[in-house]
């Protein structure tokens, strides 16, 4: 579906949605992570913006997600932000849920 300039990317059903849920992927040249946390989505950067750690492997704690090469938290919410992994606004379409690139 195309919305604008951009392209709706589906990544997953709304009732495969649960608390503490990481899931990666890969749309072209996007490397993405998607994150729940209680009933909020977020997607972000799979990528460490400091040491390109695959953050996927990092460990979640409610908002805080810890890189797995060097230790460092992030907190989701705060995707975009300097020294934050990019985060990209979630779009819901139907049973979908996803993102415009």
């Amino acid at each position: 579906m195309t919305r604008g300039a951009f392209l709706f990317q589906r990544l997953l059903r709304l009732d495969q949605l649960h608390d503490g849920l990481k899931a990666r992927f890969r749309l072209g040249r996007h490397e993405l992570l998607l994150v729940c946390v209680g009933t909020e989505v977020f997607i972000l950067d799979a990528r460490c913006p400091h040491a390109g750690a695959d953050l996927g492997r990092g460990s979640l704690s409610g908002y805080q997600l810890r890189c797995p090469g060097h230790g460092q938290t992030f907190d989701v919410r705060a995707g975009g932000r300097a020294g934050q992994p990019a985060r990209y606004p979630v779009v819901y379409d139907g049973q979908w849920l996803g993102v415009e690139l």
